[in-house]
């Protein structure tokens, strides 16, 4: 049985997909590409923004030219699921909650599951694992459609977050990545009446794990308290927070919807970088939102010049169907939107080039995220630190480069940057 596995968008589908295919490998499917002439292919499919719809449709449209039985999952699919029963060969609209379905769809299997994916592990050029913690999300931003397709809030138990934790550290993986559609919002109800948070989850998987490093995905700015802070500080929890901004003017922000003003942001970034030597703060930025005039952009750009970012997402502000914001005023014209984008990736580039001047002549921990091979003309190979720097090291810096294969570990200092990325050299410690 050969199957085709194809995925768009976040984190959260990532984990999903990779979940999806250790099960099926599990179950004795073989994973193909698409031009190998699979039985099945399954489409995990986004709608976070307009462009995201246009993709999940044309892969679909991909796939069925193949002839294979096609099986649709994701956000996309979860808000159009009566348009995608109606195409050629789509044999099953699967909701998010069900996902586990598809591997005893394809395999008849009853006692199929969702497994982790640690059974490719990194020898199979993975170096970290992303781990799928929480799902759905009790908020409703006004520029927001996923927290119609995916739900409420919901966490997984923690003492299943520990042993998946501890079967990808067993099976060689030096990084994992928690993720959730909305990952702050983990909350579980432990025993007793005890409640475990995100800060106390995390802590006892470093206490109770081997993993390497742990590494948060994306949280929003109220969700990173004191604890979490004190645990980057102690060298497992990565240095490294996706903090979304998305609009610096505090008028523009309450038309979004976000529970936090610019102030706050401010504030917990400057916290972060004066306390967390070399730490990266990401951030995500939306423009030309409806009622962002000239003032509400140029307040959004110089709180933006102000701030320690590592590195920015710029979107340009796309409408949601059956969205709050779809039904505002003041919609913001198609060529200014575009010019206000290119301003803000300019200032985007210039905050990354920053950030990683910053780091020459300083030394990091990396992990080989692929096997060695030619990259920015040169062979050699590609690792991510701890705070999240790519860094390529050249063969002539390593002599042997093949002794670095992916989901190795290396330390080396970052000796300056080639078409903006950091080129490092390995250090070599008594």
């Amino acid at each position: 049985m050969k199957v085709t596995l194809l995925t768009l968008g976040c984190k959260v589908n990532q984990s999903e997909v990779a979940s999806i295919e250790a099960g099926l490998i599990q179950s004795g499917a073989r994973i193909v590409g698409l031009d190998e002439n699979p039985d099945f292919c399954v489409i995990n499919t986004c709608s976070v923004t307009s462009k995201s719809d246009y993709q999940s449709r044309q892969l679909i449209r991909r796939a069925v030219k193949t002839g294979a039985k096609i099986i649709v999952t994701g956000c996309y699919s979860e808000l159009n699921a009566m348009e995608i029963k109606g195409m050629k060969d789509v044999i099953r609209v699967v909701p998010n909650s069900d996902k586990s379905s598809i591997i005893k769809l394809i395999a008849n299997d009853s006692s199929s599951s969702l497994s982790i994916a640690a059974v490719r592990g990194p020898g199979h050029g993975r170096s970290r694992y992303f781990l799928k913690i929480q799902d759905g999300c009790s908020y409703s931003c006004s520029y927001c459609i996923v927290w119609k397709a995916r739900g409420a809030s919901r966490s997984i138990d923690p003492e299943a977050v520990i042993e998946q934790v501890r079967q990808a550290a067993e099976y060689g993986y030096k990084e994992v990545v928690l993720t959730g559609i909305h990952l702050g919002l983990f909350f579980y109800q432990v025993h007793s009446g005890k409640t475990m948070g995100l800060s106390a989850l995390v802590e006892k998987i470093l206490s109770k794990t081997s993993v390497r490093r742990l590494r948060l995905s994306s949280l929003e700015v109220n969700e990173v308290d004191d604890r979490l802070i004190e645990l980057m500080k102690s060298g497992r929890l990565c240095r490294h927070l996706h903090m979304p901004l998305q609009s610096g003017d505090d008028y523009v922000l309450s038309l979004m919807k976000r529970r936090y003003k610019s102030g706050v942001f401010t504030d917990k970034v400057n916290k972060l970088v004066s306390e967390i030597p070399e730490i990266a703060v990401g951030t995500d930025l939306i423009v030309g939102f409806p009622g962002e005039g000239d003032r509400e952009f140029g307040n959004t750009i110089s709180l933006l010049e102000r701030l320690p970012l590592a590195y920015m997402h710029v979107f340009p502000y796309s409408e949601r169907p059956g969205t709050e914001a779809a039904g505002l005023p003041g919609k913001v014209d198609g060529v200014l939107k575009k010019r206000r984008a290119q301003a803000a990736r300019e200032l985007a580039e210039d905050k990354k080039r920053r950030f990683a001047d910053s780091l020459i002549n300083k030394e990091f921990n990396v992990i080989i995220e692929e096997d060695p091979k030619e990259f920015l003309g040169q062979a050699g190979c590609t690792g991510i630190t701890d705070n999240y720097v790519k860094v390529f090291i050249p063969a002539e810096n390593t002599g042997l480069p093949n002794d670095y294969p992916a989901g190795s570990v290396l330390d080396i200092s970052i000796r300056g940057l080639k078409q903006g990325i950091a080129v490092g050299k390995p250090v070599i410690k008594p």
